[in-house]
Order: C-alpha cells, then sequence, then structure tokens
C-alpha cells in the first residue's frame, strides 16, 4: 500500500492490500481475525458518495446476493456499516476479475469469450430469474 495511506478499520477483519476502485466503492483484500484467517474482499462504500437512487441500488445488490448461492457468483458473507461506510464481506476470488484475464491473455480468441460468458450467463440467469432478480 501507498505510504500514508490506512485502509478503514473493520473489528473482525484485517484490511490489507487496495485491489481497485470505482465511482462508489473501494475494494480490499483482507483476513478474518479469528484462528481461521480466511481470505475475504471487502466492498467499502463511502456513504457521503451516495445519493438515494445508489443507495437504493446498494440495497438491492444486498439483498439479492444475500439469498443467492451459485458457483458464478461472488457469495456475499456479511455486511456491517458504521457513521462513514457500508462493508460487505465477499468471498474471495483468488483468480481476480475478468477484466485482469482478458489483460493477462492479451489476445482473447471470440470463441473462448463467447463460450465462456455465455455458459456462466445462462446459468447465472437460470439461478436468478426464479426469484425475480434478473433486470433487463
Amino acid at each position: 500500500m501507498a505510504a500514508g495511506f490506512a485502509p478503514p478499520k473493520l473489528k473482525d477483519f484485517i484490511l490489507t492490500e487496495k485491489l481497485g476502485s470505482g465511482t462508489y466503492a473501494t475494494v480490499y483484500k483482507a483476513f478474518r481475525k479469528t484462528d481461521s484467517r480466511e481470505a475475504v474482499a471487502v466492498k467499502v462504500v463511502s456513504k457521503k458518495s451516495l445519493n438515494k437512487s445508489s443507495m437504493e441500488n446498494l440495497l438491492t445488490e444486498i439483498e439479492i446476493l444475500k439469498t443467492v448461492r451459485h458457483p458464478h457468483i461472488v457469495q456475499l458473507k456479511d455486511f456491517q456499516w458504521d457513521s462513514e461506510n457500508i462493508y460487505l464481506i465477499l468471498e474471495w476470488c483468488s483468480g481476480g476479475d475478468l477484466s485482469r484475464f482478458i489483460r493477462s491473455r492479451r489476445i482473447l480468441p471470440e470463441r473462448v469469450a463467447l463460450r465462456g460468458a455465455m455458459q456462466q450467463f445462462v446459468l447465472c440467469e437460470s439461478q436468478c430469474n426464479g426469484k425475480g432478480d434478473l433486470w433487463w
């Protein structure tokens, strides 16, 4: 981590490296403080960055992820909040994200991209559609 930068404090977790950030959130790799030292990803959402619509979207994301269990959808293990942030404690995916996968190969043949993406999309859609959680 950059000198002088400290990630937010979370009671049961040690936040380590910053994995990425976007408009509303920053994601960190973290470890549970218990004996298991389970690795997780913690999505830290600053409450200051949220307007009413984005807060509703975040709450919807939490509600959906609380119920969905699927090998191609990251699992929400827990969520917490304090006066400044909302924390989504997510399953740790050691392989990284899709953009990292594509960059690491420099060239991704269309047939590979389409086959893999479509298989995962169909599996995820079948999981979500029965719950009315899929939007177009």
